[in-house]
């Protein structure tokens, strides 16, 4: 797509939100370089939303409802499932490349998982032309152009190494399955959270279905919207399993007993005194962690705990995401394991 495509496609996915005041422009520029499509609570958003603050970059933001739900007996589609959206994506995957998503993990990496067309966030560079998904690769792409004030990806060689794998670890936490698994042991999520997430899944696939029919002479976005069928479906299947909430659980805890580790020396981030972008991914982690009420995870971590409240008081962290958690999501009484920031907001 050229410029004006790019600008007319946007436009199309913003018409198809329902209330246009959720299109804004942050910034002092009424004509940003960049748009973000995006939702409050996603936790993928907020770490896009969190570089864009640190780089004092302007932006649109479009904010979401990324929720289908019924309404008067049928079914209203989440917005970014609507088709000059979905369209976005997939131009956009063909960048990155391989298959489209075909079952479910829990996880959300592109890497590992395969690409989602109907998900967010979803930035589009107006002066390059680039539009670009996947929470990571857009991170790195403004870090890279955009290395002012400061890098969050280091130029060092061993920071660098030390930021990218831990970048690679927090992308490939199965965030999905913490939200939307029924954990059978302790379940400690907001009551209102698990009643949304009863019927979470039998919304999304009849919405979807429902795009289906409304695009049945576009062959491309068929197959999109059956491939995120075939996740949303196997999301369901495991939301009530036992021995896979557990092990979800097992793995944070014991990646959190490694990040432990790495902060042993006593350093206030992950590679010493910078604040980088593994401590973004980290932020936008932990506060989910705290919202779900899995702070305790880390009750015998001190040097987590720590880190977790240093985090905390972040600006841009505690802007877009502790604070964005806060007015997005269900209440929850767990948020107040995050300090000050959370205490303000509430």
């Amino acid at each position: 797509m050229n410029t004006s495509q790019l600008m007319e496609q946007a436009a199309l996915a913003r018409a198809a939100m329902a209330d246009a005041a959720r299109s804004t422009v942050v910034g002092n520029n009424a004509n940003p370089r960049f748009e973000l499509f995006h939702a409050a609570s996603s936790l993928c958003s907020q770490k896009v939303r969190t570089v864009l603050a640190e780089k004092r970059l302007a932006w649109r933001s479009n904010d979401m409802l990324i929720l289908s739900a019924m309404h008067a007996g049928r079914v209203v589609p989440a917005e970014h499932y609507f088709a000059p959206y979905v369209r976005l994506r997939l131009f956009a995957g063909r960048e990155i490349g391989g298959a489209l998503v075909d079952g479910y993990s829990g996880r959300t990496s592109v890497e590992t998982e395969g690409f989602d067309p109907c998900a967010v966030p979803l930035l589009i560079d107006y002066e390059t032309g680039r539009v670009i998904a996947d929470s990571l690769r857009i991170c790195r792409y403004l870090d890279d152009i955009s290395p002012t004030p400061a890098r969050l990806v280091p130029e060092d060689e061993a920071a660098r190494a030390a930021v990218l794998r831990q970048a690679a670890i927090v992308d490939r936490i199965p965030n999905g399955a913490l939200l939307y698994g029924f954990h059978p042991d302790a379940d400690r999520r907001p009551e209102a959270l698990k009643t949304v997430m009863q019927t979470v899944y039998d919304s999304k696939i009849l919405a979807l279905e429902a795009m289906i029919a409304a695009n049945a002479g576009d062959a491309a976005l068929v197959a999109a919207y059956r491939a995120k069928i075939a996740k949303e479906q196997g999301g369901k299947a495991v939301c009530h399993d036992a021995g896979f909430q557990r092990a979800t659980r097992t793995h944070v805890a014991g990646l959190l007993r490694d990040l432990e580790a790495t902060l042993a020396d006593g350093s206030p981030w992950i590679v010493g005194g910078s604040f980088t972008l593994a401590d973004v991914l980290w932020g936008v982690n932990l506060t989910r962690l705290a919202y779900l009420g899995l702070a305790s995870l880390w009750d015998d971590l001190p040097a987590v705990g720590r880190y977790v409240q240093a985090l905390a008081q972040r600006p841009s962290l505690c802007a877009e995401v502790v604070r964005a958690t806060l007015g997005s999501l269900p209440p929850s009484p767990y948020m107040a394991a995050l300090g000050d920031c959370a205490t303000m907001a509430a």
